[in-house]
């Protein structure tokens, strides 16, 4: 019986595949213009998956028939966009890392089966529905984590970008033209951001302020949303910028060297037990052949 409903359930999920791939969902209007009002704005350039990609192929198609909801939240492209990882590629990810989970039911019975071992119905549908479930999360869960990392690689390249830029200032540089050429004075992810940020205001006629606040929005960055509202407040005033740019760079170093003391003195606790048991066992093997002669020339 029960092999029965594993092989009509499998039928199933292959007549609603194919039925997927002939005849796929239409787009939903709202998505069509939304992106018809955003192909105007400066987007990050994010690379795509792979062609190849069985991960990217799987997201596409799942992103087409369900749409990007399930997959996309607004943290989530917020932590997708600061690693520069494609939407399809995450959720191809997770559909597949679903599917393996989902397996562990079906790969029970059969262990069982061959073993001789009669399961009830409900133990490999649990083990199905609870690997489902896992596998679901795990990708968002390390994405998460990441992102996190990346977000605070970005927070101290912004504190080396604040210090150029606070030189600048003082060499009486404009502000504008500080802030491009302090973008140019490093390398890597942020910096890259920076100055695409400066370079896009520079050919949409904007303020370099105002990219600065989409950039940050777009990458879930609050201190440098707070630059950016610091340069809007202080308006013109190449000294008011000046000092206001200071004073945030300080509680970026102070923010950064307290995380660092933090990560430390938690890596720190971590290893007192660890070093607490070897002290243990060294004491034990030093007594250990005094404590075993004693016991031996004992009477």
């Amino acid at each position: 019986m029960s092999a029965a409903i594993v092989i009509g359930l499998t039928f199933a999920a292959g007549l609603w595949l194919f039925a997927a791939a002939v005849w796929p969902a239409r787009q939903p209007l709202q998505a069509a213009l939304g992106q018809l009002r955003a192909a105007g704005r400066p987007r990050r350039v994010v690379a795509a998956a792979p062609a190849g990609s069985l991960a990217g192929a799987v997201g596409r198609w799942a992103m087409r028939r369900l749409g990007a909801s399930p997959f996309a939240s607004e943290r989530t492209l917020t932590d997708l966009a600061i690693l520069r990882r494609p939407a399809e590629l995450h959720a191809g990810t997770t559909v597949l890392c679903a599917i393996g989970g989902g397996c562990a039911g079906p790969v029970l019975w059969l262990l069982g089966t061959a073993v001789g071992v009669s399961l009830p119905v409900l133990v490999p549908v649990w083990f199905l529905a609870v690997g489902a479930l896992a596998g679901w999360l795990l990708p968002r869960a390390a994405l998460r984590a990441a992102a996190a990392a990346a977000r605070r690689d970005f927070r101290h390249a912004l504190g080396a970008y604040l210090d150029v830029l606070v030189l600048m200032l003082a060499a009486q540089e404009g502000p504008e033209s500080a802030m491009e050429l302090a973008a140019h004075a490093g390398s890597g992810p942020a910096f890259d951001d920076l100055q695409q940020a400066t370079w896009q205001a520079r050919l949409s006629g904007d303020a370099v302020w105002t990219a600065l606040d989409d950039l940050g929005r777009t990458l879930g960055i609050i201190e440098l949303r707070e630059v950016a509202a610091t340069g809007v407040l202080a308006g013109e005033s190449g000294a008011a910028v000046r000092k206001s740019l200071v004073a945030k760079a300080r509680s970026l170093r102070t923010a950064s060297l307290t995380a660092a003391e933090t990560a430390a003195r938690r890596q720190s606790q971590a290893m007192f037990a660890p070093l607490v048991l070897m002290g243990l066992a060294f004491i034990v093997f030093m007594i250990y052949p005094l404590v075993t002669n004693l016991s031996v020339g004992a009477p």
